[in-house]
């Protein structure tokens, strides 16, 4: 294995070695502290020796069943690890490893940590031997003298009780992860190796209008492959967790029929921060009959569903069919709220991996439609997300309702070169950038993107669509973006242009709103 393969790998121990450093913190003063700390020396100190081997000049001579040893040693030492901390811990909390996102973390990089090997069979039968070890904590677990609970009704888990139900879960993200993070890297490390220097060699020999159409059927199979693999583990993920949520439905429903009618009885409460810790002692204080546990968790629920507790007041406390209904009512909101958030998570994944997809049609596909431009945008803004979140300002004025005759995925490519320019141009924290879109004639749709970067030199202006023109550093672009970008507007009879001056740079897309003929 190459010396950059193998430095990956360090990368990715040192990685699982800080977790470890993150455990010792959090287990100071604790039963697995001493687990945690030879955990963290062992990663770290044999990362720091094979980065140094890795770097003399025989570290290519390195075999693979040398590596695989080594692979197969760290995973027995994380599997020690995991194992030695149900022991260790004492009895009552021995459940506590297994519901420890830091384990399940753990296992979840040693999966990537080995797929990055890129030897598909030793990574599927470690794999699974990985998934094997974690449900194997639970065998642990048990005969420490957890319980384990196997029913089909979700119950809450506690210090010595595991709910297998939600393990499996657990179990079936990490194997459906594993497999799209195994296929994606081993598809984008095979493309970049076997590629890399043909493509070079291409751009200086072939025509521009060939390398279009190369590289972008290039990217078309890796967006669809990768798409593929990515979106059936996330409709087999979305499929079992609206299974559950029906089954606790049709529970409900058997146990009291006319549930959906007590539910609109139900007074709902928005609360402030200070008001959710005011009430959470208030709601205490009124239901001292039910047992401690059942309290707690009665008025944790009714603050995070925001359910006013004053709709339970007249029931009395030796009412136990009523408040076993409560439980299970509350039980079912919660899963019904986690349901909605999990939903609304893979559906906008999906949706991003639908605009990744179309990148790979620009050239491919010359077919118009009738299209709203301002859809298309906003599904290139949700693919750099991030740079909103964190450390730059976006300001949109779209309207929605512009349509015209185009090529959509050539135009979301066009979006993606204009915006991500505008990202690369300014500041973090102080990057402000700007989209609008409007009907700049009664036959015209303008599209502006502004950013507030340094601006474009007054010098280089008048070359800035010619292709192979670059203002970037070595390696962060080949000046073909801004070409491609007039050459597709220029197929959609629009036009492009910009000014530009310090603190401003404006890019303006002018499309008409043709008819099909």
């Amino acid at each position: 294995m190459k010396s950059k393969g193998l430095l990956i790998l360090i990368s990715i121990r040192m990685v699982i070695a800080w977790i470890g450093v993150v455990a010792s913190v959090l287990n100071f003063g604790k039963p697995p502290f001493g687990i945690a700390i030879a955990f963290t020396i062992y990663f770290f100190g044999s990362s720091l020796i094979g980065k140094s081997i890795i770097q003399k000049e025989t570290s290519n001579k390195i075999s693979n069943p040398t590596i695989m040893i080594f692979l197969v040693l760290d995973y027995l030492v994380l599997l020690s690890g995991f194992y030695l901390a149900i022991a260790a811990h004492p009895e009552g909390l021995k459940a506590l490893p297994i519901q420890n996102s830091i384990f399940f973390t753990l296992f979840f990089l040693y999966q990537l940590y080995i797929s990055f090997f890129l030897h598909r069979t030793f990574s599927t039968v470690m794999g699974i031997i990985v998934i094997c070890g974690y449900l194997g904590g639970m065998v642990v677990a048990n005969l420490q003298g957890v319980e384990v609970d196997f029913g089909y009704q979700l119950t809450p888990q506690g210090p010595n009780r595991i709910v297998f139900v939600l393990e499996i879960l657990k179990v079936i993200l990490l194997l459906a992860k594993t497999v799209c993070i195994v296929k994606l890297v081993s598809f984008l490390l095979a493309i970049l190796e076997n590629n890399n220097q043909r493509l070079s060699e291409e751009l200086n020999e072939r025509e521009i209008s060939l390398i279009q159409n190369d590289r972008l059927v290039t990217l078309g199979s890796l967006a669809s492959n990768v798409a593929h693999e990515i979106k059936n583990p996330l409709a087999g993920i979305k499929s079992m967790v609206s299974y559950l949520l029906a089954e606790e439905k049709s529970y409900l429903s058997n146990k009291d029929p006319l549930w959906y009618q007590k539910e609109k009885q139900i007074l709902w409460k928005h609360r402030t921060k200070k008001e959710k810790r005011e009430e959470l002692d208030v709601i205490l204080e009124l239901f001292p009959f039910l047992e401690r546990r059942d309290r707690f968790y009665f008025a944790d629920r009714c603050i995070e569903l925001g359910i006013d507790y004053k709709s339970f007041e007249g029931i009395p406390g030796d009412d136990n069919t009523s408040w076993d209904f409560i439980f299970l009512w509350l039980k079912y909101k919660t899963m019904e709220n986690a349901n909605l958030l999990i939903s609304n998570a893979i559906d906008r994944t999906e949706k991003v991996i639908s605009t990744f997809q179309q990148f790979s049609k620009p050239f491919a596909d010359r077919e118009k439609s009738y299209v709203k431009i301002g859809n298309g945008i906003r599904d290139i803004l949700i693919l750099y997300n991030q740079y909103w979140e964190m450390n730059r300002n976006l300001i949109t004025e779209i309207d929605d309702q512009l349509t015209t005759y185009v090529n959509e995925a050539s135009m979301k490519l066009v979006w993606s070169h204009l915006i991500f320019n505008a990202i690369q141009a300014t500041e973090p924290k102080t990057g402000e950038i700007k989209v609008i879109v409007n009907k700049a004639q009664p036959e015209t749709i303008e599209i502006k993107i502004i950013d507030n970067g340094i601006g474009i030199p007054k010098d280089i202006a008048k070359n800035l669509f010619e292709p192979f023109f670059t203002t970037k550093e070595r390696g962060e672009g080949i000046g073909l973006g801004l070409y491609i970008c007039k050459t597709i507007v220029s197929e959609q009879n629009g036009t492009i242009s910009f000014s530009s001056d310090h603190g401003k740079t404006e890019f303006i897309v002018t499309l008409p709103i043709l008819k099909s003929n």
